[in-house]
């Protein structure tokens, strides 16, 4: 019996390599696999395509690389980073920009040291435990209901982006958020608590960054074309005054219709989160690591704002960020192990994707061809729609840009002439086109104030198109509105 039992326990020999059955690819791979080839057979296409009048065949072969890159994205027919470096091969397949000058778009935009250092910030805020100490106030003043938490998050991200480049206040407001969610114990890509709480930060922050001059840098494109293009100098005063009652009004209506859109699960927050009050907000004492990190992030703030009198660029200060919070004896990273397993390499290569795809898209003039074929037929619209036209005009145009300041570039001096062909009202529309070139909220893609913080997994693809597709048309609503109220059919116009 002794000998069978041991027979029963040996362990079974594997069958000869001829004999193993393997297994057939699951539904999802086939899928996939029929994604890749329908996107593989449309590049083909691209390159006997007839082209439209107008037209530059590199613009309508970029078109395509555009539709594949959205397709593969979508379908996670590659990992979502793999896609984005799968865009400099496309472009130099189909001869639309060569891979240097492709990778140069992408890895030597200033908006990558930029990003990383604001990352490396994010990252220090998680680790030293700041981001938890800073949620406990943010916490008591919501109160225990989700609904509220949500709106905290989305109004502190509105108020704070008004000032300071709206990605630098998401990757800030990130750790809070995320640490939040960690305590809960929500899943990734299965709470809508956690889908609910990182839209609304995003959101927040793209929508306040629209508010003032100073919110995004296509605002201040805009400034410039309007000056010399049409003449019209606008003060930071009169912009504000314009726009952040339309922005509020966008913002609260966002609000609404992420819990409507995404219901918390949680609808009583457990108190435990809020922590003692005795205890300094539950944190005890300030370590040397988050000392180190607000020392640093008051610093990048003080740098970035004054960054008109002190020309320092800010990827200059992002990359001082990764220094001062890996400084020796009082750093929060001692090595760079610590400090690169705390940072979204995948977020990271998801932006410099998109940011090869909008200078394609600008180099190719596919971005310029779109507006200019489109403008035109514009004109018959009744006036008080004007602005709601722009703004759905240029959220189309800016699909395959993943640049606020590329989208203004490319938009606003083509607004300003259609305006003053049309006798139309210059500083409304154009206000309008500046607008929807600052608020990117369809693709993910679109700005790194989504693609960056999408790489934690908390909201997927559909969930950015669902509630961006949503707030674009309330944007463009509210703008028409909001330009009627202000006086755009007598006091706006040139």
């Amino acid at each position: 019996m002794a000998a069978s039992a041991e027979i029963d326990e040996a362990p079974l020999a594997e069958p000869p390599a001829s004999e193993r059955v393997v297994a057939p690819p699951a539904a999802g791979d086939l899928r996939k696999l029929g994604y890749l080839g329908s996107g593989a057979a449309a590049l083909l296409v691209s390159l006997v395509l007839p082209i439209p009048a107008g037209m530059k065949p590199e613009a309508v072969r970029t078109l395509v690389v555009i539709a594949v890159t959205v397709l593969w994205w979508a379908t996670e027919t590659f990992p979502m980073a793999v896609t984005a470096l799968m865009v400099p091969v496309m472009l130099h397949a189909l001869r639309i920009v060569s891979l240097a000058d492709a990778v140069k778009d992408g890895f030597g935009n200033e908006v990558v040291p930029f990003t990383l250092g604001v990352l490396g910030l994010s990252a220090a805020f998680n680790a030293s435990g700041l981001g938890k100490r800073f949620m406990h106030p943010l916490l008591r003043f919501a109160g225990s209901r989700a609904a509220m938490v949500v709106g905290v998050f989305l109004w502190v991200s509105f108020l704070i982006s008004m000032f300071m480049d709206d990605l630098a206040v998401v990757l800030m407001m990130s750790p809070m958020a995320l640490e939040l969610l960690r305590t809960t114990g929500v899943r990734r890509g299965g709470s809508n608590f956690g889908k609910a709480v990182m839209l609304a930060l995003i959101f927040g922050a793209i929508l306040g960054g629209a508010a003032t001059p100073a919110g995004v840098s296509a605002n201040l494109i805009t400034l410039s074309f309007l000056a010399k293009n049409a003449g019209q100098h606008v003060s930071f005063l009169y912009w504000t005054a314009i726009s952040t009652p339309i922005f509020m009004a966008i913002a609260a209506i966002t609000w609404w219709l992420i819990v409507r859109l995404f219901p918390p699960e949680i609808e009583e927050l457990p108190l435990t989160l809020y922590g003692s009050h005795g205890e300094r907000g539950g944190c005890g004492r300030w370590s040397t690591g988050e000392i180190t990190t607000m020392a640093v992030s008051i610093m990048a703030v003080v740098l970035w704002l004054s960054s008109d009198w002190t020309q320092l660029p800010t990827a200059f200060v992002s990359l001082l960020i990764l220094g001062g919070i890996c400084l020796p004896a009082v750093g929060v990273f001692r090595k760079w192990q610590d400090l690169g397993k705390n940072i979204e390499w995948g977020g990271l290569l998801l932006l410099i994707g998109g940011l090869m795809v909008g200078a394609a898209a600008f180099r190719s003039g596919l971005a310029a061809w779109v507006v200019h074929a489109a403008l035109y037929k514009m004109a018959v619209v009744p006036r008080f729609l004007q602005p709601a036209a722009v703004v759905l005009l240029v959220a189309a145009d800016s699909l395959g840009l993943a640049s606020f300041g590329t989208t203004a570039s490319v938009n606003v001096p083509f607004v300003i002439a259609y305006t003053q062909q049309n006798g139309l009202p210059v500083l409304a529309l154009t206000l309008s086109a500046a607008y929807a070139s600052s608020v990117h909220c369809i693709l993910v893609t679109q700005t790194p104030s989504i693609s960056v913080p999408f790489s934690y997994g908390y909201f997927s693809v559909k969930d950015v198109a669902k509630l961006g597709i949503l707030v674009t048309v309330i944007t463009a609503i509210l703008t028409s509105v909001g330009m009627t109220i202000a006086g755009m059919p007598a006091g706006m116009s040139r």
